[in-house]
């Protein structure tokens, strides 16, 4: 017998019809131990009906386990509350209507009901006993406080003497800026560009080259409100791309859609040099090569043929791998070797021209090869650019002649510069004009991609050919609260991580599920409760992988307005915004969630340790970590030391 003496009435009612539904769970699932996850009452044209969200489908007489993730009806739990109407679109232009009467979260222990919880509080079972008793709801975790602190353009900020400092070197000085997350070195690269500007030639030539479609965007948003004319600003890839098909005429117009990560990891590592290096050997040699000469006479020393007599030359391969600083697998050298012959192989519509046309489409009437690895028949690598140039300067310098040099530039700005392979580094160090201003920007420790091979700033430097630069580093972060600030330190350095100061508990908050079906239903709660409370206000679920924003964005879209950010599709307004870690550096918002901080998306190691970093120090109110199940180790007593406090949210582990 269940004892629940202290329980209201309608606390009580509430509570016998949970136990009710839960026993006619067991009798349709009787070996699951979480027949479902969350409980609907519904009021139709047809009569009440109770609507159980679980990981299947079954129905008995009036009460129906529903898929959570795909069921249509599913999306009402997250988008309506307790006497909400609703109205949902079924197939054939109709609609299914009603009202929802009761909405309850549910925990279950080996099969037992232990917690119910609904907008008016929660009902748990005691431990280790048959009595339930009530406790209130939990209040908000995102707070929609402290305006003061939402992010600001840095145009409008006011520099410090340590930033006027590195604005106002001499002209002709060269800068490094580093510094932290959130100290100002994109602020400042921006600035010290504003101030050449003014005082360098009427025509300078100025650009501003970015890793990631994100950064590129803000950066020409600011660029325009900075009235900065004729600031070119390029995402890294694009601009090498522009580069290498003015000077190497026989490239295709189409990239690669499908490279497998290991063949652009090999491609990207330094022990790439010696295999390009002994193909400009050979070829150099070769008596057509003053017929190369007149085919492609804007560059003379190298062209797409090289690519296949480098890539696929298996012994040269195999030592790239071997010698790799990120130990490539040897299996990466078959694979290089079948992209590559892909590459230079014919479209199945041009191979099969002698078929008929309507023969030569797809059942689905897409292209044959979409969708396949033949999809990128005639095609070029983005890192292949980089691979050219450097081929074209060695083949040149053997012949005593001048390489093909790319556009020159008065002054670079290279932001987030850890994220560039030594090639591409090298490649932008030879567009400075002579004379030229570099100003590079970055952080080692938030350097997340490993195929840049990123080995210290010294190395960086060398490789850009900039032999004589000032090294600044900012010491004082702007962008994040006081807490949010020192455990992210903590996070870095794997040092215990130091409970919040007083006043600050609310700058930082850690929650845990049970079920990605609790945490979707906390976000959506919390971000619709946020975005009512204050409509300007930018959010964003830092992800570790883009297939896990993808994930997140199609869930919580279903009850509230979610938007898809990757690939740099930021709009830099407010709302929500579901994206990943690799692309949001340089990028800030009022709040950030990191909604997978668990144990398999960051386990213990430096490379989780800087990608958890990075996700951390966007916000500049407050953070928020959430996990299905376990923390990250990182976030553990093995790891920062922050701990979960207890029933944190609606959705908290019990």
């Amino acid at each position: 017998m269940r004892r629940m003496a202290t329980l209201r009435p309608a606390q009580r009612r509430r509570l016998e019809a949970q136990l009710h539904l839960a026993r006619i769970a067991r009798e349709l699932l009787p070996r699951v131990d979480v027949p479902y996850l969350a409980h609907l009452h519904v009021e139709t044209a047809g009569g009440e009906r109770d609507l159980l969200l679980g990981l299947g489908t079954k129905t008995a007489g009036p009460v129906s386990i529903i898929d959570w993730q795909q069921a249509p009806l599913s999306a009402v739990f997250f988008e309506c509350g307790e006497g909400d109407d609703y109205e949902l679109p079924i197939e054939g232009g109709q609609t299914v209507a009603g009202k929802v009467l009761e909405r309850n979260l549910v925990w279950f222990e080996r099969g037992e009901l232990v917690k119910v919880m609904a907008s008016d509080g929660v009902l748990l079972r005691e431990r280790g006993s048959a009595e339930w008793r009530a406790e209130p709801a939990p209040g908000r975790v995102l707070s929609s406080g402290d305006a003061e602190r939402r992010a600001v353009s840095p145009v409008d900020v006011e520099l410090d003497a340590a930033q006027r400092r590195v604005v106002e070197l001499p002209p002709e000085r060269s800068a490094l800026v580093l510094g932290e997350a959130g100290c100002g070195k994109t602020t400042v690269a921006l600035h010290r560009l504003a101030w050449l500007k003014r005082r360098g030639k009427k025509r300078m030539r100025a650009a501003v080259i970015v890793p990631t479609d994100g950064l590129r965007r803000l950066i020409e948003l600011l660029v325009q409100r900075m009235e900065l004319e004729g600031v070119e600003v390029w995402r890294f890839d694009d601009w090498a791309r522009h580069q290498a098909r003015k000077a190497f005429r026989d490239l295709p117009r189409k990239e690669s859609r499908s490279t497998p990560a290991s063949v652009i990891a090999l491609k990207r590592d330094p022990s790439m040099r010696g295999a390009i290096a002994a193909v400009a050997q050979q070829r150099a040699a070769k008596a057509d090569e003053d017929a190369l000469v007149k085919r492609a006479p804007v560059s003379a020393w190298a062209n797409r043929d090289d690519l296949i007599h480098l890539y696929g030359d298996r012994d040269l391969m195999t030592r790239a791998a071997r010698e790799s600083i990120q130990q490539v697998r040897l299996a990466s050298v078959d694979e290089i070797i079948e992209h590559t012959k892909i590459q230079f192989s014919e479209p199945s519509e041009l191979r099969l021209q002698h078929v008929d046309e309507d023969r030569r489409r797809a059942v689905d009437d897409r292209d044959l090869d979409e969708g396949t690895p033949e999809e990128d028949a005639r095609s070029v690598d983005a890192e292949d650019y980089a691979v050219l140039f450097e081929l074209d300067r060695l083949r040149a310098e053997r012949r005593g002649k001048k390489p093909t040099i790319p556009r020159p530039y008065d002054l670079i700005v290279l932001d987030e510069a850890q994220e560039l392979a030594p090639l591409e580094l090298a490649l932008v160090g030879r567009s400075v004009a002579k004379g030229g201003t570099l100003v590079v920007a970055g952080d080692a420790e938030q350097q997340v991609d490993p195929s840049a091979c990123f080995q210290g700033w010294e190395a960086t430097m060398r490789e850009l050919s900039a032999r004589a630069f000032e090294t600044c580093t900012l010491e004082v972060s702007y962008r994040c609260p006081p807490g949010v600030t020192d455990l992210a330190r903590d996070v870095r350095a794997g040092v215990q991580a130091r409970p919040p100061a007083p006043g600050r508990e609310r700058e930082v908050a850690q929650v845990r599920f049970d079920h990605e079906c609790h945490l979707a239903a906390w976000a959506v709660d919390e971000l619709r409760a946020l975005l009512a409370a204050d409509s300007r206000a930018s959010v964003a679920l830092v992800c570790r992988s883009a297939e896990m924003a993808r994930r997140l964005q199609a869930l919580l879209g279903r009850g509230v307005e979610m938007k898809l950010a990757l690939r740099g599709e930021f709009d830099f307004a407010p709302g929500a915004h579901a994206t990943a870690v690799a692309e949001v550096k340089g990028l800030e918002f009022d709040h950030v969630i990191v909604p997978d901080a668990s144990a398999p998306a960051y386990p213990e190691s430096p490379a989780s340790r800087r990608a958890l970093y990075v996700a951390m120090t966007r916000p500049t109110r407050q953070l928020v970590l959430a996990a299905v199940g376990a923390f990250s180790p990182i976030l553990s007593s093995g790891g920062s030391g922050l701990s979960a406090p207890a029933e944190t949210t609606a959705a908290a582990r019990r």
